[in-house]
């Protein structure tokens, strides 16, 4: 993998992380199916390493933190089949329910309130 290919696999991660991985996070927990990974789990750490590297190369080692504080994500990625199961244990579970239903709606207010001045 080139350099250049693997700065738009970070890119790409980054983006993952702020818009999609909370979402995920609220419904499987630390059990995340890895189909849900924008690429496959070796092809993301390979391109956080590479980049990684490359930056500590070039001595800039707070960009070395912020892109390696991204790889301790992978960590919530398990089996497809490990992870639906758990979900599934999760969803027959009125506390659970209980517990997590309000988070998700408030979870929806504090995205459209990030993103300007809606008043819905």
């Amino acid at each position: 993998m080139t350099l250049e290919e693997a700065n738009k696999i970070v890119q790409i991660w980054g983006r993952y992380l702020e818009y999609v991985q909370g979402k995920l996070n609220f419904i499987f927990g630390a059990r995340i199916p890895e189909s849900f990974l924008p690429f496959p789990l070796k092809t993301l750490e390979e391109a956080i390493n590479i980049v990684a590297e490359h930056h500590h190369n070039m001595g800039n080692q707070e960009a070395v933190k912020v892109i390696q504080s991204g790889i301790g994500w992978l960590t919530a990625y398990t089996d497809d089949e490990e992870a639906v199961s758990q979900a599934a244990k999760l969803f027959n579970d009125p506390k659970w329910r209980e517990a997590m239903l309000p988070a998700f709606k408030k979870f929806q207010k504090d995205w459209i309130k990030s993103q300007g001045d809606f008043k819905l």
